[in-house]
């Protein structure tokens, strides 16, 4: 099998990787904000309260879906890039058995405790509450395919296929804004509407992507798989996918302690704070999304040239992708903290709801900066299958630092605390991965404690097509 990503420049090669795969990132992204736009402008403040209240607990569905992929990632890369493809193909399989137990346990705790913290969330509006449930209980249902969708896609990219991943990619997005549209502005659905919309989306994509593998160009094609083999790679899946997965975890519990503290400090407007909240977090998994599409590219290609044993290539990608990561959030945050006072009249009519999010996105834009290179440093150690440090780096910030920062500051801050937990757990964050590098690098005597070989810094060669 011929494989793209252990030979050529690496500089056009990451540039080819991360583009259709940062362009399925923005359009997911742009998919979010627009959604929230037509409840906004179609439904009411109301209705974008409900599905934000409703963020903590869908954020769990996401996490689950990327403790399978991700892991799976991680392993499938390196096999492939050691050409063992029958043990990849195995552990394909096992993703989806894997996949098909976490959905049965996510819908059975769904099924006996979702009312309850649903209507916690609302602070007691059967209004919110009513249509929070109708929100979640359709993008619960419909988990499976969203789960078979995340393994698929994710195999794509690990397999070099990013083109085809970007296609289906766009596919699910065109499709879910003119199906949100429809159900929402036209029929009438409101938050029902966006729920269905998405999942009838994904079940196109994801029919695309089976079409693509009953062929015979892809490693993966469905006739060479063998389904007796559900249950293999569990272990190094959850060990691998853990700290991806517990991230998005932890923006769940975080968005819970957000509420609550809005909750238990008296919020003044609580409606219209979290009206803002939900506009404002949308703006930024906006901004973050990019970055995961570059840390994603840089785990393929890692992955595979790690796995042929080509340790200078992944050393001298890293540092590619460390630099881009920084341009890539330095300039987000001079973007968005400059049209601070814009973006929330892109998603409602209230003067009281865009005053807040112009309050609200500044002060957690702050230190933003320091985004980009952590998410890489941490991408890598997960690429390379060293789980202790990757869990490390990708767990310490919310776990950490945020969650007992959101449970403290507003303590001492009041409500505003809220809002200063981001740069402050980004300063931490700071020292910690320096730390982490310090003793890597003495432990192990690599550069920076992360590089194999001296001849990390890119050459001119890896930076011309």
């Amino acid at each position: 099998m011929s494989n793209t990503y252990t030979h050529g420049p690496l500089g056009p090669l990451f540039v080819r990787t991360a583009l259709p795969i940062i362009f399925l990132m923005a359009m997911n992204g742009l998919l979010t904000v627009v959604d929230a736009i037509f409840l906004g402008v179609f439904v009411g403040a109301d209705a974008l309260s409900a599905v934000t209240l409703m963020f903590p607990l869908f954020m769990l569905i996401i996490a689950l879906a990327s403790l399978v992929a991700n892991g799976m990632a991680s392993v499938l890369a390196r096999h492939l890039g050691a050409n063992a493809i029958e043990q990849a193909r195995a552990e394909f399989v096992g993703a989806h058995g894997l996949s098909l137990i976490v959905c049965a346990i996510l819908i059975a705790l769904f099924l006996a405790f979702a009312q309850p913290l649903i209507l916690a969330a609302a602070n007691g509006s059967q209004t919110l509450a009513r249509m929070g449930y109708v929100y979640l209980s359709i993008s619960v249902f419909s988990a499976p395919i969203a789960f078979a969708l995340t393994i698929h896609s994710t195999a794509l990219r690990v397999e070099g296929k990013v083109g085809l991943m970007a296609i289906t990619g766009l596919l699910v997005t065109l499709a879910n804004l003119g199906l949100n549209y429809v159900l929402i502005a036209v029929m009438g659905l409101g938050v029902a509407g966006s729920a269905l919309g998405t999942a009838i989306a994904q079940a196109l994509a994801l029919a695309v992507i089976l079409v693509f593998r009953m062929g015979k160009t892809s490693p993966l094609r469905l006739a060479s798989l063998d389904w007796h083999r559900l249950g293999t790679g569990w272990p190094a899946f959850l060990a691998l996918g853990a700290p991806q997965s517990l991230s998005f975890v932890g923006l769940s519990l975080t968005s819970a302690a957000v509420i609550f503290m809005l909750q238990s400090v008296e919020t003044e407007h609580y409606d219209t704070t979290i009206a803002a909240y939900g506009i404002v977090m949308r703006i930024t998994s906006f901004a973050f999304l990019i970055l995961m599409g570059m840390s994603q590219a840089l785990q393929a290609i890692i992955g595979n040239n790690y796995g042929a044993g080509l340790w200078q290539r992944s050393d001298r990608i890293l540092v590619i992708a460390l630099v881009c990561g920084l341009i890539y959030s330095a300039g987000a945050e001079i973007v968005l903290t400059g049209l601070h006072d814009q973006l929330g009249g892109l998603f409602v009519s209230d003067p009281a709801v865009i005053a807040e999010v112009s309050r609200i996105l500044p002060l957690m834009m702050a230190l933003y900066v320091f985004a980009g290179p952590q998410i890489m440093i941490s991408t890598y150690f997960q690429a390379i299958g060293d789980a202790p440090r990757a869990a490390i780096l990708g767990l310490s910030r919310t776990y950490l630092f945020t969650l007992p920062l959101t449970l403290t500051l507003p303590l001492v801050f009041g409500e505003t605390g809220v809002w200063i937990v981001s740069p402050a757990a980004a300063l931490l964050m700071l020292g910690l991965t320096g730390t982490i590098l310090w003793l890597s690098a003495r432990r192990t005597g690599r550069a920076w404690g992360l590089f194999h070989g001296r001849n990390w810094v890119p050459q001119s060669a890896d930076l011309t097509p």
